[in-house]
Order: structure tokens, then C-alpha cells, then sequence
């Protein structure tokens, strides 16, 4: 498989993902610091709740019309409505007037957009790929990823505070060229079968409620959802339990142990060391590892992928030597590089082709709920001791990577198309949500 190979939504979605990550990483990541100067932390913490909140609804309701009507129109609308709000940003952040009042509904509102946007994306692109095509997908969507969060936060930390405006003014023109090309280039070919004909007709069309009635009552997307939040919460504690823990505990600690005059470290700059190691790791050794893998069958590269992600993990929220850390961090690293083209390539999987904008919505709260148990992970540390804290994020872990474990053979046959329940659960869906209509 080779990237020319791909279709040409795959290969234009890909690019546009790569210019508007960059453009966007450059300045989202930096609006809380924004906020919290103009607003103060309250209101700058309220953004990001609110922004979290209003991307879940907006995830829901796009996912539900994005199998009714097509991927195309919702990804122009929000392609369309975040082109606006950053002009409107520019605006009330240029030279001559400033609102930081504005900017934070117009952040609000960005959220919607990207919620909007999201599952129409996903499942386009999940249209127009078979199965074998996804890992290879997958590993060089994360890949590029990777790659502009690195260069976006380089080039985010000289410019957002002296250019702003110039910086929401790019990404405005960014999302009136991603725009343009959607409606020019993108292909949708997709047409919404309801009761096996498609149709985008209100009276044919079960409810949103009786949609995703149908979404929760597939076990095994459920399961595999859970597994997916809990394996995603190990991570995420780096950024919140680890980070404090290592703010508090390491002052001026010797880089090497034992040559006590050695350079020494705090904890800030080792969190901001071993962050940029990770994305270098990725970016450096992600086609690599993609190489070496193929050899090997996809279900033992994802389990000793999980294997050594969470024992890297694990071993970040106890430990406070420099060395091991590193070392904790390149294992967590390759882990993650070994099972997350896998489990993305079993995700596009898992969704039958009329409802996999209505799966991705729900998928999509994985991160939301892994935020959230990452603050828990804080609350929890000011009460227990490391080791326990480390276990315990262990246990998450595993307890994830064993439910994952448990639904293998399923996935394997929705790999192979085999729909069998998920069809049942909609058919029984659109029954009750034509008769609730009728």
C-alpha cells in the first residue's frame, strides 16, 4: 500500500488536516494563557468547559445528520462557520478594537464547528477506504499529526503573543481554502439507507433519540469504547497527575544520580523534556515502526504495543529519576506507535456504513471522559502515595487492555463485514423511531 494509492478524499483530507492542525495548534493551545489574562482563571477555565460541552452536543446532533444527509454539506458548513469566526476574531483582536468578551463566544462557537465537523470527517474518509487500508491510514494520520503539533508549538510560542491578529487572519484564509477544496474536490458519493433504501426523508427517518438507542445497544462498540477511555486516561495523566507530582517532588535534582554536582533539573523542565521527546519519538521512528511491524500479526503487535504503553505510563506517575523517566517515556512511546494505527484500523471497523458518523459522535466523548478522569487523577494524588497512584493507573490499563481482549473476535468480524447485531439494533432503532413519528 502507498500513499498515491490512497483516494483522493484520503490524500486531500490528510494534507488539509496537516496545513489546519498546524494553524490551529498554533493558537488553541495558547488561548487559555489569553484568557486567563483578560478574564481571569475563572472565566479562562469556564471557556474550556463550555468549548468541551458544546463539542459533545454539536458531536451528537452532526454525527445523527451526517447519516441522514451526507458528509459533504456538514463539512462545508463548519468549514464555512470557523472561516467566519476567525475573521471575527481578527477583528475584535486587531490594532484598532480588542473584545476579549467576543473572542470568548466566538470560541464557543468554533467548538460547535469542530464537533460538527469531526464525525463527518472521520466517517468520510472511513467511506471511501476498505479495511486493509485503515492501519496504513491511520498510522500516517497520526504521524502528521504529530508533525504539526511539533512545528504549531514551536512556531505558537514566539508569534501568539506579538501577532495575534496576523495569526487569526491565516486562519481565516486556511478555512476559506479548506473550504473551497471541499466543495470542489471532495467527493461524496454517500447516500443514507434507511430500512435498506436510502432515503433522507423525515418520515422515514428514525428519531436522533431512537439513532443512538441504536449506537448503545451495540455490546461490543460499547465495550470497545470503554476499553478505548480507560487505555486513553493512562496517558492523559501525564499531562495532570504527573505533572503535579513532579512540580512538588523534583527541586533541583541531579540529572545523573550519581555525580550529585551534575546539571540539575526541576520538575517543569522535565515534564517539558519528556513531552518533547514523545513527539520527536513519533515523528522520528512512526514509518520505522510501521516497517518493522508488518512482519508480525496485528493482535500481538496491539497487545505488546499496550503492554509496554501502559508500563511506560505507569512508571512516569512514580518515579523521580531523569534517566529512568526518559527511558519510561521512549517504552510508553513505542507502545503507543505499536497499537494505535491497530485500534483506529479496528474502530473504522466497528461501524456499519448508515450509522458511522453516529458511532464516531459517541466515540468522540473518549477524550472528554479521559480529561476528565486525568483531573480526577490530581484529586486522587493529593490523597495517596505514588506507588499506589502509579498502580492504580496500572489497573485502568489493564482492565482496558483485557476488555479490549474480550471483544477481539468480534472485531476481527466486523473486519470481514459481518454486521449482524449492529443491524438488528438499528433496524429495531428505525421501527421505533418511525412509529414515535407516526
Amino acid at each position: 500500500m502507498r500513499f498515491r494509492d490512497f483516494h483522493r478524499n484520503v490524500k486531500l483530507r490528510i494534507g488539509l488536516s496537516f496545513l489546519s492542525g498546524t494553524a490551529n495548534n498554533m493558537v488553541l493551545p495558547f488561548m487559555s494563557i489569553y484568557f486567563s489574562g483578560k478574564l481571569g482563571d475563572t472565566l479562562a477555565g469556564l471557556v474550556v468547559i463550555l468549548g468541551i460541552m458544546a463539542g459533545v452536543v454539536a458531536g451528537i446532533i452532526g454525527g445523527y445528520y451526517s447519516d441522514r444527509f451526507g458528509r459533504k454539506k456538514l463539512m462545508l458548513a463548519a468549514e464555512i462557520g470557523w472561516m467566519f469566526c476567525f475573521a471575527l476574531m481578527a477583528v475584535v483582536n486587531s490594532p484598532w478594537f480588542e473584545s476579549a468578551g467576543i473572542t470568548f463566544l466566538l470560541m464557543i462557537i468554533v467548538s460547535i464547528f469542530w464537533g460538527i465537523h469531526g464525525p463527518a470527517n472521520e466517517a468520510m474518509l472511513l467511506d471511501v477506504t476498505a479495511p486493509e487500508e485503515r492501519k496504513f491510514m491511520y498510522a500516517i494520520m497520526y504521524w502528521m499529526n504529530n508533525l504539526s503539533f511539533a512545528i504549531a508549538g514551536m512556531a505558537g510560542a514566539f508569534l501568539f503573543k506579538s501577532y495575534l491578529f496576523e495569526l487569526f487572519i491565516s486562519l481565516s484564509v486556511i478555512g476559506l481554502i479548506t473550504g473551497i477544496i471541499t466543495y470542489v474536490y471532495i467527493q461524496d458519493d454517500y447516500k443514507a439507507p434507511i430500512s435498506g433504501k436510502p432515503s433522507t426523508t423525515k418520515k422515514n427517518s428514525p428519531s436522533i433519540w431512537a439513532n443512538y438507542r441504536m449506537v448503545l445497544r451495540d455490546k461490543t462498540f460499547l465495550i470497545f469504547t470503554m476499553a478505548s477511555l480507560l487505555l486513553v486516561s493512562v496517558e492523559f495523566h501525564l499531562g495532570n497527575y504527573v505533572a503535579v507530582r513532579l512540580g512538588k517532588e523534583m527541586v533541583d535534582t541531579p540529572f545523573l544520580p550519581w555525580v550529585t554536582d551534575a546539571w540539575q533539573i526541576d520538575g517543569f523542565k522535565m515534564l517539558g523534556f519528556m513531552r518533547t521527546e514523545n513527539t520527536v519519538l513519533v515523528v522520528v521512528l512512526s514509518v520505522f515502526m510501521g516497517v518493522l511491524m508488518r512482519r508480525f500479526s496485528d493482535r500481538r503487535v496491539l497487545f505488546i504495543g499496550y503492554a509496554c504503553y501502559i508500563a511506560g505510563y505507569s512508571y512516569l506517575a512514580y518515579s523521580n529519576q531523569p534517566g529512568l523517566l526518559l527511558l519510561s517515556m521512549l517504552i510508553a512511546t513505542v507502545g503507543e506507535l505499536m497499537y494505535v494505527p491497530i485500534k483506529q484500523a479496528y474502530l473504522g471497523n466497528l461501524a456499519p456504513d448508515h450509522a458511522r458518523s453516529s458511532y464516531m459522535a459517541l466515540y468522540g466523548m473518549v477524550y472528554r471522559g479521559a480529561t476528565f478522569l486525568g483531573g480526577l487523577g490530581v484529586i486522587l494524588g493529593g490523597m495517596l502515595s505514588s506507588w499506589l497512584m502509579a498502580s492504580l493507573i496500572a489497573l485502568s490499563g489493564v482492565i482496558g487492555m483485557v476488555m479490549f481482549y474480550t471483544i477481539l473476535a468480534q472485531l476481527e468480524e466486523r473486519k470481514n463485514g459481518h454486521f449482524a447485531a449492529a443491524n438488528s439494533s438499528f433496524m429495531e432503532a428505525n421501527k421505533a423511531g418511525l412509529e414515535s413519528t407516526s
